[in-house]
């Protein structure tokens, strides 16, 4: 059980990071804050949350994004490629 929500907590984080790198954190901040507002976690979270009411124009940059990230992290490739 603890496993399964290591991979959750990794697999969010992630998901927050690919949104981050796409620019979509700043939906998430008022508009005065140049810092980060949410952990990548949260943002990971809400991009989750989100997902089945995005439009394809938004989501594919940030799957394609995601898949990438998983990719460039050794660890994460090898894991997943188990998985």
């Amino acid at each position: 059980m603890l496993l399964l929500n290591a991979v959750a907590i990794v697999l969010l984080t992630l998901l927050g990071a690919a949104g981050e790198a796409l620019g979509m954190d700043r939906l998430l901040k008022s508009n005065t804050v140049k810092r980060r507002v949410h952990s990548l976690f949260r943002q990971g979270c809400h991009y989750y949350d989100a997902i089945p009411n995005m439009s394809e124009l938004t989501l594919r940059p940030l799957m394609e994004r995601f898949v990438s990230l998983i990719a460039e992290n050794k660890v994460t490739d090898a894991i997943f490629r188990v998985v």
